[in-house]
């Protein structure tokens, strides 16, 4: 009896050890399994803070939650596919780690960080190399670099402790393809989905004023870099306008016929464009005075030629946006938020037949010519589908480019000997385009930027670091200066009819250690009027000089890029198309456009929307079936 006794005994003993043994295993298992789903959302939280700089949580909970959603599904998919989950955490930490730097790369040459887009890149291995070369490992965040490091490798250990394991492939199967099928249908373009995602996540609808972002990296800092990357997608894609309409477009442009304009008063004169980088009237700024007038050259040539005000499509970056509006009366207000015609438009083969004014020039036996200081772009694939017969890019064509550097950069100087020499060096009876694009006032500024300054700073409310930046830059504000009044006593001595035109793209980025823009602290973009303030930031200038004392007159205060040229060839004697026509008739009702504002012929400033006038909006939306039917429909 005592030994029945003592077998149920252990019988019970061992179930007792049994249960234990496996409730501690359960507990052991679900500690590893919420473990394993608080590591995505770490990972997206470090992928935030490597590119932005910050954590994302309240700025916007929709989004936020949909970049974590994103992290999970891209999570499963790896974990389904290396059957252990901490491969999958390894594989995400080094495309956070990878992506991180080149965002900071990116960031230091054109002042944007990585998009969805850049994918067009990476057929290009020249364009790719050429961003990583030069100093900007000296101005990389290592403090920020360093703790992203960290994190990720904590996550690695701890992923590799608390691994779990996928074995049967009926269900690594299941994992991998429900999250495949669920980013498949995010990313298919069917236009009733986007327009809601687009509605509900990213409230374009309710937009008000200045409620879009104006750089890529502030919109990835509000809606996270996942979330960030899709909704730029979503808001750049070529979907068909709501309210577009063939017939309305072609029965527009049939108004005008191709042949000769009606005013020929400029003849058929080469013409000479100087886009110069982030060139702006650094005198505004009442917090700093120099010794001596930085831009008097400028000042004095306004006097004997014509300057307008130019509503720039970008801010302290993405010159190519603006290069696309000058080029090909196009204007970025028409398409999506983040949208990047010289990456996304440009790279279908059909583009070819897109219009553009170096085409028109081309039509009527001129001559054309590119020359850069330094590309990021992919710009050569993209000019010569605008039509240009040459493209030089300095950095790479120009043997001597060592010797013709100032800053970090060629010098407008150097650039300025290559327009002076084509004009001296074509035929006698040949007219030409040419069109340089200058790079020695592009960022970064710092003290020790230039060997030697030709001014001081007198006074002075801003800090040591950003009183060197604003020398810097208004160094190479200078320079444009002299040589621009050097070009114009050249084409005073030519016998054949020339213009000038010199513009600058856009604002310079002026950012301190901080990350603060100086030109937004100032008292000149802070007036208390919002759209004044707006307008300012985007606010660059255009002058036009010519040796045979044409009158250049826009009619109007400001105007947009994709105006200037347009204005200027409506009044050659050349042949021109329907649409260019059809563009400068439109000039008295939308002088000035871009993605934020609108302005009018005589300055009255407009927030995009249903602010505009009835006949601003009618001209806005034949202008919108138009581009899309010219630019977008191939």
């Amino acid at each position: 009896m005592e030994e029945l006794k003592e077998k149920i005994n252990e019988e019970i003993k061992e179930k007792e050890e049994k249960a234990v043994k496996e409730g501690n295993d359960i507990v052991k298992h679900t500690g590893k399994f919420i473990i394993a789903l608080v590591i995505p959302l770490i990972l997206d939280l470090s992928l935030d803070y490597g590119v932005c700089n910050t954590t994302l949580f309240f700025t916007n909970t929709v989004s936020t939650l949909l970049s974590i959603f994103f992290m999970y599904m891209i999570y499963a998919i790896l974990f389904a596919l290396t059957k252990k989950s901490h491969r999958a955490v390894y594989i995400i930490s080094i495309l956070i780690f990878v992506l991180s730097i080149v965002s900071n790369v990116k960031l230091y040459y054109t002042q944007s960080p990585v998009y969805l887009s850049d994918i067009y890149f990476l057929g290009n291995a020249s364009e790719i190399t050429g961003l990583v070369e030069g100093d900007f490992i000296y101005h990389l965040d290592y403090m920020q670099i360093g703790i992203l490091f960290a994190v990720l490798i904590f996550m690695c250990i701890l992923a590799r402790v608390t691994t779990i394991t996928i074995n049967k492939t009926r269900n690594r199967i299941i994992i991998g393809t429900i999250p495949v099928a669920i980013l498949t249908i995010f990313a298919l373009p069917i236009s009733w989905k986007d327009n809601f995602i687009l509605n509900n996540v990213y409230k374009v609808n309710e937009r008000k004023d200045y409620a879009a972002m104006t750089r890529g990296i502030e919109y990835y800092g509000y809606y996270g870099v996942i979330a960030g990357m899709y909704g730029m997608e979503l808001e750049g894609r070529n979907n068909k306008p709501e309210n577009y309409n063939e017939e309305l477009a072609k029965t527009s442009l049939n108004q005008f016929e191709y042949g000769v304009n009606e005013n020929t008063d400029y003849g058929k004169p080469n013409i000479i464009i100087m886009f110069q980088e982030s060139y702006w009237d650094i005198e505004q700024l009442e917090e700093i005075d120099f010794n001596i007038n930085v831009t008097q050259n400028i000042r004095e040539l306004k006097e004997e030629g014509t300057s307008v005000n130019l509503l720039s499509a970008s801010y302290g970056g993405m010159s190519s946006n603006i290069e696309f509006e000058l080029l090909t009366g196009g204007n970025l207000a028409y398409f999506g938020v983040g949208y990047h015609p010289f990456i996304q438009l440009y790279n279908k083969k059909s583009s070819e037949n897109n219009p553009s004014i170096v085409k028109e020039l081309k039509n009527n036996g001129y001559k054309t010519k590119v020359v850069f200081g330094r590309d990021y772009y992919m710009s050569e694939s993209v000019y010569k589908r605008l039509g240009m017969d040459e493209y030089i890019n300095t950095f790479d064509d120009m043997p001597d480019y060592e010797e013709k550097v100032k800053g970090d950069y060629i010098s407008d100087e150097a650039l300025l000997n290559e327009v002076i020499e084509a004009l001296y060096n074509k035929e006698d009876d040949e007219r030409i385009l040419y069109m340089t694009a200058t790079i020695q006032s592009h960022m970064p500024f710092y003290r020790d930027k230039y060997d030697s300054y030709d001014m001081e700073i007198v006074k002075t409310d801003l800090t040591e670091e950003e009183t060197d930046i604003i020398r810097a830059y208004a160094q190479g504000v200078y320079d444009t200066n002299v040589q621009i009044k050097r070009l114009y006593e050249e084409i005073k001595k030519l016998d054949e009819p020339t213009i000038i035109i010199m513009l600058g793209d856009h604002l310079p980025y002026l950012y301190n250690s901080e990350g603060e823009d100086i030109l937004a602290k100032s008292s000149y973009f802070n007036t208390g009027d919002e759209k004044e303030d707006l307008l300012r930031l985007y606010t660059t200038e255009a002058l036009i000089l010519s040796n045979y004392g044409i009158e250049v007159n826009f009619d109007t205060e400001y105007i947009s890029p994709d105006m200037l040229l347009t204005s200027i060839v409506n009044n050659m004697d050349i042949e021109l198309s329907p649409y260019y026509k059809w563009l400068y008739k439109i000039k008295d009702i939308l002088p000035a456009q871009n993605q934020y504002l609108t302005l009018d012929r005589y300055k009255n400033i407009y927030y995009q929307g249903e602010e505009l006038t009835e006949e601003m909006q009618e001209a806005k939306k034949i202008r919108e079936s138009i581009q899309y039917y010219l630019f977008e429909k191939n």
